[in-house]
């Protein structure tokens, strides 16, 4: 992709619980947050899967907003993490990495573009980093990923498995 990409702290959290954080930033390769992301994976997630992979930064960056009195007029469905990658989004012309059906729509009628752990291990197979997709997605959901069973049969059917 050739923008830049910002998460929320759900894809983070989830991929580095399943101990695919390292998968995660093979395909996204840097990829920036909002302090509140910042701080509900590290400060608040201390001791936690994706902690010190965010406070040692590198490939995850933490950036500011601009205007953090915009993201107030964001739904209040919408936790802070959320409200601030979608205003990071706007701010940096990014693409947003978010699961979270109530962020996603959001964000799409604010015009950004999104993306979705499913295509993370959509783009991952594509790039021979996983052989097959289902144990991939299956250890995920173990670890916490939360899908609905339709949606994981039909990304399967679309993965051929």
């Amino acid at each position: 992709m050739n923008k830049p990409i910002v998460s929320d702290a759900g894809p983070l959290i989830s991929f580095a619980r399943a101990g695919y954080l390292d998968l995660l930033r093979r395909v996204i390769g840097h990829l920036w947050i909002p302090e509140a992301v910042h701080d509900e994976v590290v400060v608040k997630g201390a001791g936690k899967p994706a902690a010190a992979d965010v406070e040692q930064g590198g490939w995850v960056a933490s950036q500011p907003l601009a205007n953090t009195s915009l993201a107030d007029q964001l739904p209040t469905s919408l936790g802070k993490g959320e409200k601030e990658a979608i205003m990071l989004c706007q701010q940096l012309g990014a693409c947003l990495l978010a699961d979270d059906p109530v962020a996603r729509r959001e964000a799409r009628a604010r015009g950004i573009a999104l993306i979705s752990s499913l295509d993370i291990l959509d783009e991952a197979k594509s790039r021979n980093l996983i052989f097959l997709a289902k144990p991939t997605l299956d250890h995920l959901i173990r670890s916490g990923f939360r899908l609905k069973r339709s949606l994981y049969e039909a990304k399967l059917r679309e993965a051929g498995e």
